[in-house]
């Protein structure tokens, strides 16, 4: 993935679960991350679809379960 895109992408889930700026994403795990709730998951993809206009499936949707699993979404996607 280009540096840009996971520049935004780090700071979406910065703002999104409300991580401190020097806080690491990428570790970040749904099952591991209390502040990943469902609401928070409906958040992180609306924030992504929206910045990288870009439709997610119900199936890509439920890949979305850590940091690393949305960026290899967005390699995918070609990003």
């Amino acid at each position: 993935m280009r540096s840009d895109n996971e520049k935004k992408l780090q700071e979406i889930f910065r703002a999104i679960l409300e991580m401190d700026a020097d806080e690491a994403v990428e570790p970040i795990r749904n099952l591991t991350e209390p502040r990943w709730n469902s609401l928070a998951h409906v958040s992180l993809i609306a924030a992504m679809e929206s910045e990288y206009g870009l439709s997610f499936s119900i199936g890509e949707m439920d890949r979305i379960t850590s940091y690393a699993a949305a960026c290899l979404l967005l390699e995918e996607k070609g990003l």
